[in-house]
């Protein structure tokens, strides 16, 4: 059954009183090298999610690139509670009778001009994604999955004040036929870029995912290998040929064009489509599949959420290096036009360390899980 899940966008909710936005403060930070909204999260709150709580009380400082922080600035830390300061004191009116010549002023005073109008909200990014892909994205995890902080942070760094919803549905090929084509959401992720550059090599499935819809930069590079049971001689296998007539698995979502390219054609295995990752590995244990074609850190998080350690292990021969990317539909030009500022994002996560923090935080939490 397919779920839907709003993720809530804003750390705390700020009072605004006068005018001005207060929170309570817990404290200054003073910016030193090497420092980013993450890390000084991380520190002050021991989760470094709450980032954009600190940007909030602080746009007046940064400014509208949440990038824009420099050494020595004094950075208010507010209380992760978004609690109001108790110590701020209410606008207080006071009434007063007015002596004739005040009176005679407010008399003659000039009409009040018409405030501008107010500037039209910028639309949501809706952005859909799906579950049972650890330690990429999964409502589960924490901050939704490793890939699903990456976007969000690479969002905050291109607009951090662009709105966007986030929903999950499991349904990963409803992703491409239904819910970006008919622009119901704008962007989807995590998906594996096929090689468009050779479209003669390409299966009609990838050939159309490389037609109709943009790929975003890479945002996190994955081995993409083969899960066998443990006593079966196919776990000793060096050539490809070695997995001619075999019966493998491979969920919908991941392009069959790896298995193409190494010639695995479908009139050369018996392949199967589950939409479903884990029905993958729950029909390699029952005998049903002799392999699984899967990304190496989500096959390791499903055997060990089936409890089949012991019985399934990656091919240690047979791997590709690939890529995840943020895809839009080609008739979205809206959508399209995110996806340069997502990777303008994720380019200045390079620079300042966040993406090396949200990686191998996921990853060091992953390895423990196990």
């Amino acid at each position: 059954m397919n779920t839907a899940k709003m993720l809530a966008l804003g750390c705390t909710a700020l009072t605004l009183t006068g005018g001005s936005a207060l929170a309570q403060d817990c404290g200054v930070h003073v910016v030193t090298a090497g420092d980013n909204l993450r890390y000084i999260a991380r520190d002050a709150y021991g989760d470094a999610d709450l980032y954009r709580l600190i940007y909030e009380a602080n746009v007046d400082k940064i400014g509208p690139k949440a990038d824009h922080i420099e050494i020595g600035m004094e950075l208010r830390l507010p209380c992760a509670d978004g609690q109001t300061a108790e110590a701020a004191a209410p606008a207080v009116v006071q009434s007063v009778a007015a002596e004739p010549a005040a009176a005679e002023a407010v008399a003659t005073a000039p009409e009040p001009t018409a405030p501008a109008p107010a500037a039209e909200p910028q639309m949501a990014v809706r952005i859909v994604t799906g579950n049972n892909f650890a330690p990429y994205v999964d409502e589960a995890l924490p901050g939704g999955g490793m890939f699903t902080q990456l976007v969000e942070m690479a969002m905050f760094r291109a607009d951090p004040g662009l709105p966007y919803n986030m929903t999950f549905v499991n349904d990963w090929q409803a992703h491409l036929d239904a819910l970006l084509p008919s622009l119901a959401y704008d962007l989807s992720f995590p998906w594996i870029r096929p090689d468009c550059e050779t479209p003669a090599t390409l299966t009609a499935s990838d050939l159309s995912r490389c037609e109709n819809f943009e790929f975003s930069a890479p945002f996190v590079e994955i081995v993409d290998g083969f899960f066998a049971l443990r006593d079966s001689e196919l776990i000793a296998a060096t050539k490809y040929s070695d997995l001619l007539g075999k019966r493998i698995c491979r969920p919908e979502g991941y392009t069959s064009s790896l298995l193409e390219a190494n010639g695995l054609t479908t009139d050369q295995i018996q392949l199967t489509r589950p939409e479903r990752s884990i029905d993958c590995f729950e029909a390699l244990v029952a005998g049903q599949v002799d392999l699984v074609s899967i990304d190496a850190k989500v096959g390791d998080s499903l055997i060990a959420q089936l409890g089949v350690v012991k019985l399934v292990e990656q091919n240690p021969h047979l791997a590709n290096l690939t890529s995840l990317h943020v895809i839009a539909h080609k008739s979205n030009q809206r959508a399209v036009g995110m996806l340069a500022k997502l990777d303008e994002g994720i380019v200045e996560m390079y620079e300042s360390g966040e993406w090396y923090e949200i990686v191998s935080t996921a990853l060091t939490r992953d390895m423990r899980d196990q």
